[in-house]
Protein backbone atom coordinates (compact mmCIF):
# COMPACT_ATOMS: atom_id res chain seq x y z
CA UNK A 1 0.00 0.00 0.00
CA UNK A 2 1.70 3.23 -0.96
CA UNK A 3 2.08 5.91 1.36
CA UNK A 4 -0.17 8.27 -0.13
CA UNK A 5 -3.35 5.83 0.80
CA UNK A 6 -1.93 5.33 4.22
CA UNK A 7 -3.28 8.94 4.72
CA UNK A 8 -6.76 8.40 5.21
CA UNK A 9 -9.78 10.03 7.69
CA UNK A 10 -9.54 7.56 9.65
CA UNK A 11 -5.98 7.94 10.62
CA UNK A 12 -5.99 11.67 11.13
CA UNK A 13 -9.04 11.36 12.98
CA UNK A 14 -7.19 9.31 15.71
CA UNK A 15 -5.02 12.02 16.43
CA UNK A 16 -6.26 14.75 18.95
CA UNK A 17 -8.68 16.76 17.68
CA UNK A 18 -10.77 19.98 17.50
CA UNK A 19 -13.97 20.92 15.34
CA UNK A 20 -13.84 24.44 13.48
CA UNK A 21 -16.85 26.48 13.09
CA UNK A 22 -15.91 29.24 10.65
CA UNK A 23 -18.07 32.75 10.13
CA UNK A 24 -21.31 31.37 10.58
CA UNK A 25 -22.20 35.03 11.47
CA UNK A 26 -25.19 37.49 10.63
CA UNK A 27 -23.96 39.32 8.05
CA UNK A 28 -22.68 36.62 5.89
CA UNK A 29 -25.80 34.07 6.67
CA UNK A 30 -29.24 35.83 7.90
CA UNK A 31 -31.37 37.10 5.43
CA UNK A 32 -30.75 41.06 7.03
CA UNK A 33 -27.59 40.74 7.01
CA UNK A 34 -25.11 43.09 5.26
CA UNK A 35 -24.13 40.66 2.50
CA UNK A 36 -28.44 39.65 1.27
CA UNK A 37 -28.67 43.87 1.85
CA UNK A 38 -26.15 44.34 -0.53
CA UNK A 39 -27.47 41.99 -3.13
CA UNK A 40 -25.46 38.20 -2.47
CA UNK A 41 -27.46 35.17 -2.55
CA UNK A 42 -26.72 33.82 1.09
CA UNK A 43 -29.43 31.06 0.84
CA UNK A 44 -27.37 28.51 -0.27
CA UNK A 45 -25.41 28.82 3.13
CA UNK A 46 -28.78 27.73 4.81
CA UNK A 47 -28.51 24.02 3.64
CA UNK A 48 -25.22 23.37 5.19
CA UNK A 49 -26.80 23.99 8.87
CA UNK A 50 -28.62 20.57 9.61
CA UNK A 51 -25.11 18.87 9.01
CA UNK A 52 -23.47 21.20 10.70
CA UNK A 53 -25.51 21.09 13.90
CA UNK A 54 -25.57 17.17 13.59
CA UNK A 55 -21.31 17.39 13.21
CA UNK A 56 -21.27 19.96 16.21
CA UNK A 57 -23.17 17.37 18.52
CA UNK A 58 -21.61 14.88 17.45
CA UNK A 59 -18.21 16.68 18.44
CA UNK A 60 -19.83 17.47 21.87
CA UNK A 61 -20.25 13.79 22.73
CA UNK A 62 -17.14 12.71 21.22
CA UNK A 63 -15.30 14.81 23.72
CA UNK A 64 -13.87 16.75 20.53
CA UNK A 65 -13.34 20.42 21.18
CA UNK A 66 -15.49 22.69 19.13
CA UNK A 67 -13.87 26.14 18.73
CA UNK A 68 -16.04 28.82 17.40
CA UNK A 69 -14.26 31.47 14.75
CA UNK A 70 -15.85 34.58 13.74
CA UNK A 71 -14.49 37.60 11.53
CA UNK A 72 -14.52 40.94 13.55
CA UNK A 73 -13.69 44.22 11.99
CA UNK A 74 -12.68 47.64 14.05
CA UNK A 75 -10.69 50.81 13.29
CA UNK A 76 -7.71 48.73 15.66
CA UNK A 77 -7.71 46.26 12.61
CA UNK A 78 -8.23 47.50 9.76
CA UNK A 79 -5.06 48.89 8.95
CA UNK A 80 -4.13 50.67 5.96
CA UNK A 81 -2.50 47.71 3.85
CA UNK A 82 -3.27 45.55 0.51
CA UNK A 83 -6.19 44.12 2.83
CA UNK A 84 -8.45 46.65 3.29
CA UNK A 85 -7.20 49.19 0.36
CA UNK A 86 -8.54 46.07 -1.69
CA UNK A 87 -11.96 45.19 0.22
CA UNK A 88 -12.34 49.72 -0.32
CA UNK A 89 -11.67 49.76 -4.18
CA UNK A 90 -14.06 46.52 -4.65
CA UNK A 91 -16.66 48.07 -2.66
CA UNK A 92 -17.01 44.84 -0.28
CA UNK A 93 -19.70 45.17 2.42
CA UNK A 94 -18.77 46.50 5.84
CA UNK A 95 -19.51 43.35 7.08
CA UNK A 96 -18.86 42.10 10.81
CA UNK A 97 -18.13 45.23 12.62
CA UNK A 98 -16.80 44.33 16.19
CA UNK A 99 -19.91 44.49 18.73
CA UNK A 100 -22.89 44.89 15.98
CA UNK A 101 -25.57 42.14 15.12
CA UNK A 102 -23.84 41.12 12.17
CA UNK A 103 -20.89 39.77 13.95
CA UNK A 104 -22.98 37.68 16.18
CA UNK A 105 -22.91 34.03 15.30
CA UNK A 106 -25.96 32.86 13.54
CA UNK A 107 -29.18 32.37 15.50
CA UNK A 108 -29.11 28.88 14.98
CA UNK A 109 -25.53 28.08 15.67
CA UNK A 110 -24.92 28.98 19.89
CA UNK A 111 -21.24 27.94 21.76
CA UNK A 112 -21.67 25.45 24.66
CA UNK A 113 -20.98 27.19 28.12
CA UNK A 114 -17.30 25.90 27.71
CA UNK A 115 -16.68 26.48 24.00
CA UNK A 116 -14.03 28.95 22.80
CA UNK A 117 -14.75 31.58 20.20
CA UNK A 118 -12.01 32.72 18.24
CA UNK A 119 -12.17 36.67 16.76
CA UNK A 120 -9.89 36.67 13.50
CA UNK A 121 -9.64 40.04 11.11
CA UNK A 122 -8.25 38.52 7.90
CA UNK A 123 -9.67 35.26 5.78
CA UNK A 124 -7.05 32.70 7.88
CA UNK A 125 -8.04 32.24 11.45
CA UNK A 126 -4.07 31.82 12.26
CA UNK A 127 -3.10 35.24 11.14
CA UNK A 128 -3.23 37.96 14.22
CA UNK A 129 -4.97 35.45 16.42
CA UNK A 130 -4.47 33.37 19.48
CA UNK A 131 -5.68 30.30 17.45
CA UNK A 132 -2.30 28.20 17.42
CA UNK A 133 -1.44 28.48 20.90
CA UNK A 134 -5.02 27.15 22.52
CA UNK A 135 -4.78 24.09 20.07
CA UNK A 136 -1.20 24.07 20.44
CA UNK A 137 -2.08 23.80 24.71
CA UNK A 138 -5.02 21.55 24.04
CA UNK A 139 -2.48 19.15 21.93
CA UNK A 140 -4.52 19.38 19.14
CA UNK A 141 -2.93 17.66 16.14
CA UNK A 142 -5.85 17.67 13.67
CA UNK A 143 -8.48 20.21 12.45
CA UNK A 144 -11.86 19.40 11.21
CA UNK A 145 -13.33 22.47 9.74
CA UNK A 146 -17.10 23.23 8.56
CA UNK A 147 -18.55 26.66 7.56
CA UNK A 148 -17.84 29.41 4.99
CA UNK A 149 -16.76 30.86 2.38
CA UNK A 150 -15.29 27.40 1.20
CA UNK A 151 -13.06 29.21 -1.09
CA UNK A 152 -11.56 31.76 1.09
CA UNK A 153 -11.86 31.83 5.12
CA UNK A 154 -11.91 28.33 5.40
CA UNK A 155 -9.57 27.17 2.52
CA UNK A 156 -7.25 30.01 3.81
CA UNK A 157 -7.32 28.37 7.84
CA UNK A 158 -7.00 24.96 6.29
CA UNK A 159 -3.94 25.73 4.48
CA UNK A 160 -2.21 27.85 6.93
CA UNK A 161 -2.87 25.00 9.80
CA UNK A 162 -1.39 22.35 7.49
CA UNK A 163 1.39 24.13 6.66
CA UNK A 164 2.33 24.91 10.45
CA UNK A 165 1.97 21.09 10.64
CA UNK A 166 -2.19 19.85 11.84
CA UNK A 167 -3.97 17.20 9.90
CA UNK A 168 -6.75 18.87 8.43
CA UNK A 169 -10.12 17.33 7.20
CA UNK A 170 -13.48 19.01 5.62
CA UNK A 171 -16.55 18.37 6.38
CA UNK A 172 -18.10 18.96 2.45
CA UNK A 173 -21.49 19.21 3.04
CA UNK A 174 -21.15 21.54 6.14
CA UNK A 175 -19.41 23.96 4.06
CA UNK A 176 -20.38 26.78 1.01
CA UNK A 177 -19.38 29.54 -1.13
CA UNK A 178 -21.04 32.63 -1.75
CA UNK A 179 -19.88 32.23 -5.44
CA UNK A 180 -21.31 28.47 -6.52
CA UNK A 181 -18.77 27.98 -9.40
CA UNK A 182 -15.89 28.10 -6.63
CA UNK A 183 -16.78 25.30 -4.62
CA UNK A 184 -15.68 22.25 -6.40
CA UNK A 185 -12.42 23.68 -7.22
CA UNK A 186 -11.51 24.78 -3.83
CA UNK A 187 -12.28 21.53 -2.12
CA UNK A 188 -10.33 19.80 -5.40
CA UNK A 189 -7.91 22.23 -4.09
CA UNK A 190 -7.69 21.19 -0.44
CA UNK A 191 -7.79 17.12 -1.16
CA UNK A 192 -4.83 17.50 -3.79
CA UNK A 193 -2.62 19.63 -1.57
CA UNK A 194 -2.71 19.93 2.07
CA UNK A 195 -5.83 17.70 3.82
CA UNK A 196 -8.72 15.20 3.10
CA UNK A 197 -12.40 16.09 2.61
CA UNK A 198 -15.13 14.05 3.83
CA UNK A 199 -18.91 14.70 4.95
CA UNK A 200 -20.23 14.78 7.85
CA UNK A 201 -21.57 11.36 8.58
CA UNK A 202 -18.56 9.73 7.48
CA UNK A 203 -16.80 11.88 10.14
CA UNK A 204 -19.13 11.23 12.77
CA UNK A 205 -19.49 7.41 12.21
CA UNK A 206 -15.30 8.07 12.75
CA UNK A 207 -15.80 9.46 16.17
CA UNK A 208 -18.39 7.34 17.27
CA UNK A 209 -16.40 4.29 16.60
CA UNK A 210 -13.29 5.86 18.45
CA UNK A 211 -15.96 6.50 21.36
CA UNK A 212 -17.06 2.82 21.94
CA UNK A 213 -12.84 1.69 21.46
CA UNK A 214 -12.49 3.66 24.36
CA UNK A 215 -15.51 2.39 25.73
CA UNK A 216 -14.28 -1.26 25.44
CA UNK A 217 -11.07 -0.27 26.65
CA UNK A 218 -12.01 1.19 29.77
CA UNK A 219 -14.47 -2.26 30.29
CA UNK A 220 -12.31 -4.82 29.75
Amino acid sequence: MTAEHNYTLERVLAEPTALLIIDMQNDFVHERGIFAQSGYRVSGYWSIIPPMKRLIEAARAAGVPVIWIGMSHNELNDGDDAWSQRRAGRNHPASCRTGTWGADLYHELEPGMEEMVVWKHRYSAFVQTRLHQLLADRGIRTLVAAGINTNTCVESTLRDAHLIGYHVALAGDATACLFPDAYEPSLRNIERHFGLVSDTETIMRSWARAGSSVLMESEG
